[in-house]
């Protein structure tokens, strides 16, 4: 069937997005005749270098040597898995929520939020823009920084309907358990913070918004549990007896909920008072037990003085090398691969005088991974 005929059939929602509808692109592309804009739009985030490095990028963790704890790559799949559930169930398109999901997290700054703590201090530091939210990083990945593979033109080229979603994304939903859509115009290449995004344009979206809160709090529960930082019998008997012992319980009461209490053909997505209260109170469990734990903080001022030190290890280097040019530094520094990657990096995307040295070394280090890190303050002064 023909991809777009599939959209008519399935659907059926009053504010379903159709990617036949989509407000489209800011590069144009070639037809395809096999897949809907969206599924497209899913492919080229698979297909990017910054999707791949999720799987290095961990959520509460700084670098875990346990397999089993969860990183951003398993994080976006649990988002798209179960917001095309939600989709399925209330007419809406399945795609565009995959999309979303998937790419949602492509700008998070490597040590989670915390990191994104640090990155928004050096732009206050330095004067490099207002702030630093990694949604909002997110949508000048996908727009500007990522690549696929070796294909020469930067940026992913998605529709407006996958950006929006990615850089609306973000914001606790949990007063009201309603996320409802923005209508009207939007200019999302004016959006400079997590306020100035707002909500999304879409269901789906907004289906994405708030799967998001559901699929970290359980499963950072599970993290919990795996390090060893809580036990079973720590966590509140009414949180286990409403919403479920297990990350996988937790997900499905929840996810139910939302579809039983959406109602048909409205302009919202949202979650019952009940179950939105118990909700509040596992991520408040989860902040006081598990995300200021100490073996958790204790990694802080070590996150902190490795961003802040490689940003000023390439800001002096970008500097000193006259972006690259001069060949004396380079020469000295050709063993250093950072530095080469950092001159690859640069040259890919086709930075212009106008884009200030402290912005392109914020992009640069904003894309690397907790691992990474690690390596290349091991690179730089441990021989």
């Amino acid at each position: 069937m023909d991809p777009y005929q599939w959209e008519e059939v399935v659907c059926t929602h009053k504010y379903a997005s159709k990617s036949i509808n989509s407000r489209g692109r800011e590069r144009s592309l070639k037809d395809d005749k096999l897949r809907s804009a969206f599924q497209r739009d899913t492919h080229r985030i698979i297909y990017s270098w910054p999707f791949r490095r999720l799987k290095h990028k961990t959520q509460v963790f700084y670098s875990p040597k346990n397999d089993h704890i969860c990183t951003r790559l398993e994080h976006a799949h649990l988002v798209a898995s179960a917001s095309m559930t939600i989709a399925r169930a209330l007419g809406l398109n399945e795609d565009l929520c995959e999309a979303i999901g998937l790419g949602h997290d492509l700008g998070h700054a490597p040590f989670g939020h915390h990191g994104e703590k640090i990155l928004a201090n050096i732009c206050k530091n330095y004067n490099i823009q207002e702030t630093f939210h990694h949604e909002v990083n997110s949508l000048r990945t996908v727009d500007r920084l990522a690549q696929m593979d070796r294909d020469p033109e930067p940026g992913l080229a998605l529709t407006f309907e996958v950006r929006d979603g990615i850089v609306s994304h973000c914001g606790e939903d949990l007063n009201t358990g309603q996320v409802k859509m923005q209508k009207g115009e939007k200019k999302l290449d004016n959006i400079k913070t997590r306020q100035e995004a707002g909500f999304p344009c879409t269901l789906e979206g907004c289906i994405v918004r708030l799967v998001d809160r559901v699929a970290y709090a359980g499963r950072d529960l599970e993290d919990g549990l795996c390090a060893e930082l809580i036990t079973e019998k720590d966590i509140p008997q009414d949180i286990v007896k409403s919403l479920g012992k297990n990350n996988g319980r937790i997900m499905g009461t929840l996810i139910r909920d939302i579809i039983e209490h959406t109602p048909k053909d409205s302009d919202y997505i949202c979650i019952s008072s009940e179950k939105c209260d118990v909700l509040k109170r596992l991520i408040e469990f989860n902040y006081k037990n598990i995300y200021y734990h100490d073996d958790v903080q204790k990694y802080k001022k070590q996150a902190e003085l490795s961003l802040n030190t490689l940003f000023d290890v390439f800001h002096d280097f970008i500097k000193k090398s006259q972006r690259f040019t001069d060949k004396n530094v380079m020469r000295k520094f050709e063993n250093v691969k950072v530095y080469n990657v950092f001159n690859g990096f640069f040259s890919d995307l086709n930075y212009t005088q106008s884009d200030s040295d402290e912005k392109i070394v914020l992009d640069f280090l904003s894309g690397f991974t907790d691992n990474y890190v690690k390596q290349t303050i091991q690179d730089l002064y441990y021989f």
